[in-house]
């Protein structure tokens, strides 16, 4: 006769039916406080993120100087120190940035206020230009040329507005500057017990997938790190290079401009807004042979930098094909804006890891066939 599922004495679920149900009770336990704890924390997940980031892509260098460090600097003097250092590095360059945007914000609201009083007239070049020269200094003296059809187009661009535009993002930049200020914060526990999570981690990878949990966030891991590398550091080299080309060019404020250059440049196809626009404004005043020399350099240097450095650095690493780089930046940001830059190669690294596995061990059934052929022959 089939066995029970009930105790015959205590009318219980046996010991075996007992386990599975504990077993599933626990997964749903742990899935909702899972989802519990994700909501709870909501809205620091961008930092947390962030940080994340940050300590994965710096770890090897803390890591070097946590073993040269003294025993007593290891548990909290090491770790604050070195989120101090991230923190200049990233405050820094925003603190002049907020300085710089107040100064050119006050001298584009009196540049507004001089042209709608007396007007803009064309250049000269402007009609010089091939095909549709003609047609682009007609229309900018319609628009700009007297002060009558300067206060028609400008009119709404007041100075009162362009400093309530300043203002906002000032308000902007504070509530990142929170956002930052949690980042440095995990990145200090992050820093501090790093060693630890990294183990748990992997330990509920492997439990939750097997081994290969193990090799999938390895690959994670290594797509963060390199593109941290390929990205932020091949940045900051060609806003250097273009920094110092717009010095010996004689542009005014050559240092904010290879700054800007260089945070456009972690975007694919962003840069040449920048030193496009210097080469115009360089070809407005006559040096020609400047302009041209300016646009072909930064054509020269982004060329280099995205087809050849980046995807080195990134495919290389990471194991990613130019296109899964380019896609997974481009999708990156689309979906989690300017976090998507190093949270979208890592996604299409781990995809990429999962699919090799998967079609390494799945049989093919046309192969099986094709060798049971071969063999029978």
């Amino acid at each position: 006769m089939p066995s029970s599922k009930l105790d015959p004495l205590t009318d219980e679920p046996s010991d075996e039916q007992g386990s599975a149900f504990q077993a599933n009770t626990r997964l749903v336990l742990a899935l909702c406080l899972a989802a519990l704890g994700i909501w709870t924390i909501r809205s620091f997940l961008v930092s947390m993120s962030w940080a994340l980031v940050i300590a994965v892509a710096s770890w090897p260098l803390y890591r070097w100087l946590w073993s040269r460090a003294p025993r007593w600097m290891r548990g909290i003097v090491l770790p604050l120190a070195f989120t101090l250092v991230v923190g200049v590095a990233l405050i820094a360059p925003l603190t002049y940035a907020a300085i710089k945007l107040g100064e050119e914000a006050r001298v584009l609201a009196r540049w507004l206020a001089a042209i709608q009083k007396s007007g803009l007239p064309a250049p000269e070049w402007l009609n010089r230009i091939p095909a549709f020269g003609t047609w682009l200094y007609s229309t900018w003296n319609s628009s700009l040329g007297s002060p009558g059809a300067a206060q028609m187009t400008l009119g709404h661009l007041d100075p009162a507005f362009i400093l309530r535009w300043t203002r906002t993002v000032g308000v902007q930049m504070l509530r990142r500057a929170e956002v930052l200020g949690f980042t440095l914060l995990t990145l200090f526990f992050l820093y501090r017990d790093g060693e630890s999570l990294g183990k748990q981690a992997l330990r509920f990878a492997r439990r939750l997938v097997g081994s290969l949990g193990v090799e999938y966030a390895r690959h994670c891991v290594l797509a963060i790190r390199a593109t941290v590398n390929g990205l932020v550091l091949v940045s900051i080299g060609e806003g250097i290079l273009l920094g110092i080309a717009y010095a010996i060019m004689g542009i005014s404020d050559p240092v904010t401009l290879g700054g800007l250059t260089g945070i456009l440049a972690m975007v694919p196809f962003l840069a040449p807004l920048v030193f496009g626009g210097v080469s115009i404004m360089l070809y407005a005043k006559g040096s020609a042979l400047a302009a041209v020399g300016l646009f072909l350099f930064g054509s020269l240097v982004l060329f280099v930098a995205d087809h050849f450095i980046r995807p080195g650095l990134i495919g290389g690493a990471a194991h990613l094909p130019f296109f899964w780089v380019l896609l997974g930046t481009l999708g990156g940001i689309t979906s989690f804006g300017l976090l998507g830059l190093f949270l979208g190669p890592t996604v299409i690294a781990a995809l990429l890891a999962a699919w090799h596995d998967f079609i390494g061990r799945t049989a093919d059934p046309y192969e099986a066939g094709s060798s049971a052929r071969t063999g029978s022959a």
